[in-house]
């Protein structure tokens, strides 16, 4: 993989891990059209730059973060299990990019309809933060984006935008967490950490903590639903291109 290769990778997850257009299918699809093989290894390590980008972003917020551990713990649940049961299924889709355009149909669809969603200002309660967090195990799948399920699940139950966006940025923390732990050893052993993989690795984190910032305000505008016309127009592309 020449530089350029992974500097553009390293910015497509930057961009695309927290906009709602799902990080792990634009960085299959980039692999796809470099013509490299798709990656788990090189998606988590690239996942754990942006990790640090939200610890960076959410460094004054550590009490809302304690203060909703109960929640956020519920809400880890659906994910954990997923990964834990189905790490092996995972990868095969992973390497099928022809599944990609069903899934960022799914994602298009589900991030526009939050147009529709009147905000409300309810409390999170356990079983909301169990639904949400199935949301985010769906994303698991490449396509499906982890903010814009997680986020359109928490509208849709009568959180705020800005309790919505709190709460999916909570979650993702020990879902980030749990994947970069059990993939460190394939993350060793793809020899992912060289030198100008850990000048990418800088570079995507940097990135990141800016397009984290965009994002919270397009969420608190009610704005959101803008990306799901953009992953709607790539995925009905892709159905002729892949």
């Amino acid at each position: 993989m020449t530089f350029i290769q992974s500097l553009i990778l390293g910015l497509t997850q930057a961009v695309s891990e927290f906009l709602p257009i799902s990080s792990d299918g634009h960085l299959n699809l980039v692999q796809h059209f470099f013509r490299l093989t798709p990656s788990l290894a090189l998606d988590v390590f690239l996942h754990a730059a942006t990790f640090l980008s939200v610890l960076f972003y959410f460094r004054h917020q550590t009490k809302y973060f304690f203060d909703h551990l109960k929640y956020i713990i519920v809400g880890s649940i659906p994910a954990a299990i997923t990964g834990l049961f189905f790490k092996d299924q995972l990868e095969s889709l992973f390497a099928n990019p022809k599944l990609l355009p069903y899934f960022f149909l799914f994602t298009g669809l589900m991030v526009f309809s939050t147009k529709f969603i009147k905000p409300d200002n309810k409390k999170i309660t356990y079983p909301m933060a169990f639904i949400i967090g199935i949301f985010q195990a769906l994303a698991i799948l490449p396509g499906v984006s982890r903010s814009g399920g997680t986020i359109f699940s928490a509208l849709l139950l009568g959180l705020s935008p800005a309790a919505a966006f709190n709460f999916s940025f909570g979650l993702f923390i020990p879902v980030s967490i749990g994947a970069i732990l059990f993939s460190l050893k394939d993350i060793f052993s793809a020899n992912l950490i060289t030198p100008i993989n850990l000048l990418i690795f800088v570079i995507t984190g940097l990135v990141g903590i800016f397009v984290l910032s965009c994002l919270q305000k397009l969420v608190i505008k009610n704005k959101f639903w803008i990306f799901g016309l953009y992953v709607i127009i790539l995925s009905v592309c892709l159905f002729f291109f892949l």
